[in-house]
C-alpha cells in the first residue's frame, strides 16, 4: 500500500509539473494579450535561449532548455514544438499556421512492441526556413538552409540547401534559384 501511494505522489507531482510548465509557457507564452517582448522574456526565464518571440497561441510540450530560436524568427498563429529534445532553429525563418515540430521517439522492439518512454531525437532547422501551414518536423529531421517545406508536408529526414520539398513524406520538388547579387554601379 505504501509503495501505491508514493507511486501515485508521484504521478501527482509529475502532472503539477506538467500543468505549470503548460501554464507558463503556453497559456501565457502564447497570448495574444501579451505583447512580443514579454512572451520572449517568458521562454528566456524559463531557460529557453530565444531571440524571436512565440506567435499567438503558441504551444509548447517539453524541456524549455532545450528550444533555441535564433533572430527575426516569425511564428504564425498555433505553431506547436515539442523539445523533448533539442529543436535548434536558425535566424529568418518563417512558419505557418499550425506547424508541429515533434522530437520524441518510441523505440520499436523486434517483437513489433513500442516502448512507452519516450526519448528525444533532434531537430534542427537552419536560417531562411519557410515552413508552410500544418507541416509537420518529425524527430531527427535537419532542414538546411534556404529551403522550402510546402503546406502539409511531413518532413522525417533531411532537406538538403536551396530546394522546395512537399509530400508525405517530404521530396525535393523543385530547386531554388539562388539570389542574385545586385549589379554594381
Amino acid at each position: 500500500m505504501a509503495d501505491r501511494l508514493a507511486e501515485l505522489a508521484g504521478h501527482l507531482r509529475q502532472d503539477a509539473r506538467i500543468a505549470g510548465s503548460h501554464l507558463l509557457l503556453t497559456v501565457l507564452g502564447g497570448s495574444i494579450y501579451l505583447p512580443p517582448t514579454v512572451r520572449k522574456l517568458i521562454y528566456r526565464r524559463a531557460g529557453a535561449p530565444v531571440e524571436s518571440p512565440p506567435g499567438f497561441g503558441f504551444r509548447f510540450a517539453g524541456r524549455p532548455a532545450n528550444l533555441r530560436v535564433g533572430p527575426d524568427v516569425y511564428f504564425n498563429q498555433r505553431v506547436f514544438i515539442e523539445a523533448v529534445g533539442p529543436v535548434v532553429i536558425g535566424s529568418g525563418c518563417a512558419f505557418g499556421m499550425e506547424v508541429m515540430v515533434v522530437t520524441s521517439h518510441h523505440e520499436l522492439g523486434t517483437d513489433g512492441r513500442w516502448s512507452i518512454e519516450a526519448t528525444g531525437r533532434g531537430v534542427t532547422i537552419g536560417d531562411r526556413v519557410w515552413v508552410g501551414a500544418r507541416a509537420m518536423i518529425l524527430p531527427g529531421a535537419v532542414v538546411e538552409d534556404d529551403v522550402v517545406i510546402a503546406a502539409g508536408a511531413v518532413v522525417t529526414g533531411r532537406c538538403r540547401s536551396g530546394g522546395v520539398y512537399a509530400g508525405v513524406p517530404a521530396r525535393r520538388i523543385r530547386e531554388l534559384v539562388p539570389a542574385q547579387a545586385p549589379p554594381r554601379a
